[in-house]
């Protein structure tokens, strides 16, 4: 665990000192930004953790460590409680005498075996499962954020390209206009250009409320956060590390795996607290009486103790069977880790090699519409064939932006999950 805390402050230095090589990194200020920033458009650190940190389901973290603290306590403290027990008794004699008599007793249970250790044991390992439910919320929380904040820049991204879409349709449709009115055009063409921009306002109209949705779902989940700038969001850069590397930086300090262990743990303890309940605790006691009005004293020590029966052992086998089943789930997420984070890093790495392709696109089918509009200027193509290649080419645009956040959405997914970018500890 040190070696990994200590691989995730260099991680964290490395990013830093890319961050300060950016040519844009002191544009706003002296102020160094932190890594989400400057590399994938994330909101300041400072701010994630302040809003994570306010979240219900970190404060019951908070709270649930609370409560395996009073566990521990508990259980350091063990079940037996002293018990004092008293009498007053009257004897009589045939024929004889009559006495008060009285008895006193203090009695206590006590753990034997070696139960108190174990029961030290467990409370601790309580008290380390709860800290790692609490770092594996906090990671999932981290997660949702970031999906969220990148579902709000790609809706963003929509509605931009749907109005610059919509600014050309009615530079076109001006143009329609003037040939119309010159005799040079077609009435067809004007209508076929109003066709558009209606359906152009139709498209706009939807993904603004994508937009809202979207903005209202961080603002609701997430309060002060701020909204997501498209601009803030850099070009996507390839690997910064081989992929071996990156899938042993993830997996060496993996918070979901961490838990899965604590938990088998906690229950493997569990069950030899329970086995070790098969012998039950004795019940010392000290007793003193006065007998024959005070005429006899008595003091003695008394021992006793429960025969065990089935349940005893019908638990123990219980406790181990929970342990044998933590266990397989260890085996179990430690695939589920190890194929989560194959794919985080695939997806980062072809992300960059999609988003390279389709800003090649983009930029083919922009040049392939500005030249069929100025052939529709000097009268060369149609309105139909030049509206139809600004669309391919608005099509080609959203796509290579919406590929270029899901490649930094992608990286930025791997770094998290390497917790080198908001982590808990």
């Amino acid at each position: 665990m040190r070696e990994a805390r200590m691989r995730l402050r260099l991680v964290k230095l490395a990013f830093a000192l890319a961050a300060l090589g950016n040519a844009n990194a002191w544009a706003g200020g002296t102020a160094l930004p932190l890594a989400g920033d400057m590399l994938f458009g994330l909101p300041r650190e400072q701010t994630v953790r302040q809003l994570l940190s306010q979240l219900p389901q970190l404060r019951i973290g908070a709270i649930n460590n609370q409560l395996a603290g009073a566990e521990q306590a508990k259980l350091a403290a063990g079940p037996g409680e002293w018990v004092v027990r008293g009498g007053v008794s009257r004897r009589s004699v045939l024929d004889g005498d009559r006495y008060r008599e009285q008895e006193l007793a203090v009695e206590r249970s006590v753990r034997w075996f070696g139960k108190a250790e174990q029961d030290r044991a467990v409370g601790e390992k309580g008290m380390a499962l709860a800290q790692a439910q609490r770092a594996d919320a906090w990671h999932e929380a981290g997660r949702a954020l970031m999906q969220d904040w990148y579902e709000a820049l790609k809706a963003q991204a929509t509605l931009e390209r749907l109005r610059e879409q919509h600014a050309l349709i009615k530079q076109l449709r001006s143009i329609a206009e003037v040939r119309v009115k010159a005799g040079d055009g077609a009435r067809l063409e004007l209508m076929q250009a109003d066709t558009e921009l209606r359906r152009a306002d139709a498209l706009i109209e939807q993904a603004d409320q994508q937009v809202q949705h979207a903005l209202t779902l961080l603002a609701t989940n997430y309060p002060g956060l701020p909204a997501p700038q498209l601009a803030q969001v850099p070009d996507p850069q390839p690997m910064p590390l081989q992929r071996p590397e990156q899938l042993a930086r993830i997996l060496d300090d993996n918070h979901e795996l961490e838990l899965a262990q604590v938990e088998a743990q906690w229950y493997g303890l569990k069950a030899k607290r329970a086995a070790s309940e098969r012998m039950p605790d004795p019940t010392i006691a000290i007793r003193a009486g006065r007998e024959r009005a005070g005429q006899e004293r008595t003091i003695g020590l008394t021992l006793s103790m429960a025969l065990p029966g089935g349940a005893r052992d019908a638990e123990s086998s219980a406790a181990y069977i929970r342990s044998q089943m933590a266990d397989e789930r260890v085996a179990q997420v430690r695939t589920k880790v190890a194929l989560a984070a194959q794919r985080a890093v695939t997806e980062q790495e072809y992300s960059y090699q999609v988003w390279t392709s389709l800003r090649a696109v983009e930029q083919q089918s922009d040049r392939q519409a500005r030249l069929m509009e100025l052939g529709y200027k000097a009268g060369e193509y149609t309105l139909a064939e030049a509206l139809l290649g600004r669309r391919l080419a608005m099509e080609a645009a959203l796509a290579s932006q919406i590929a270029r956040i899901a490649a930094v959405a992608a990286s930025a997914r791997v770094q998290l999950d390497a917790h080198a970018l908001w982590a808990i500890d």
